[in-house]
């Protein structure tokens, strides 16, 4: 690569970075200017008037520390339960070759695409039916629903990479299947375990329709829930405690995108291996 390609290419980098970046930034900066100025124009890019008061106010004036709670629950259990359910799953489908196998596994990965808003109003019914309407516990089974085919297809592809003569080998040592699968398998997955993981944990903590809809108390809203309700209402739109408030639910979400980093490429091919 001569130099003028390479130029172009820190210069793509350069502009690739502010493009995506920059929203961030500004967002942040709007964290620490007072009401007054956000409404300047031309906006200001440093905050003339900085202040903390509205990082700190957000904890006070709404009860964020419950919508965070209410999101580790529902987010970290609607994870726990995707796996459980979905690795005994991927299993099945990378080692037994049954009837219809592809057609199970393409209406598996189709309910992940299906419209959240096709399924609103039964699943209003059915949780108020059933006591979980208004609870981060009910959130928790649907996040796992709705990710479980993520699960099933991601890890797939992981256990499709090992040679099942690893566990044969085993199996006629006297293992069970099930044992080695444990004691082979799982721990070999390890890294496909742990990016689908945070990976649901991602697209749960952020999810927001199914929250808005299916809870109405501050016992049970979440932390996106939580964000909208500084939109409008009494003094408007409250940029300033949007974005302190965005930015405390975002930063476990970039701690999880530094995490996954090295393993999610290659779960995301979603089963195309070799």
């Amino acid at each position: 690569m001569d130099k003028k390609w390479k130029i172009m290419a820190v210069i793509s980098f350069l502009l690739l970075g502010i493009w995506t970046f920059f929203p961030l930034y500004y967002a942040l900066i709007t964290a620490f200017k007072s009401r007054l100025e956000i409404t300047y124009w031309p906006p200001t890019f440093l905050p003339k008037e900085f202040t903390i008061d509205y990082w700190i106010i957000v904890w006070f004036d709404r009860p964020t520390l419950v919508y965070y709670r209410n999101t580790i629950i529902a987010s970290g259990l609607g994870t726990l339960i995707a796996l459980v359910l979905g690795i005994p799953t991927a299993y099945t489908c990378a080692r037994f070759n049954f009837r219809n196998r592809a057609d199970v596994l393409f209406t598996i990965l189709t309910f992940r695409f299906l419209p959240p808003a096709a399924v609103i109003i039964p699943l209003y019914m059915f949780m108020k039916q059933t006591m979980l309407l208004d609870t981060p516990w009910g959130l928790a089974f649907i996040y796992a629903a709705i990710n479980i085919p993520i699960a099933v297809w991601v890890l797939r592809s992981y256990i499709l990479e090992i040679p099942p003569e690893l566990e044969e080998s085993f199996m006629i040592d006297g293992y069970s299947r099930f044992k080695a699968f444990i004691k082979i398998t799982l721990p070999l997955i390890k890294p496909g375990l742990i990016a689908v993981a945070l990976l649901i944990l991602a697209l749960s903590w952020g999810e927001f329709l199914f929250a808005a809809v299916l809870t109405t108390s501050p016992l049970a809203k979440t932390l996106p829930v939580g964000i909208s309700e500084y939109m409008g209402g009494e003094w408007g739109y409250e940029w300033n405690k949007i974005m302190a408030t965005t930015f405390y639910a975002i930063l476990p979400l970039i701690v999880i995108f530094f995490l996954i980093r090295k393993h999610l490429a290659r779960g995301l091919t979603f089963g195309i291996v070799r």
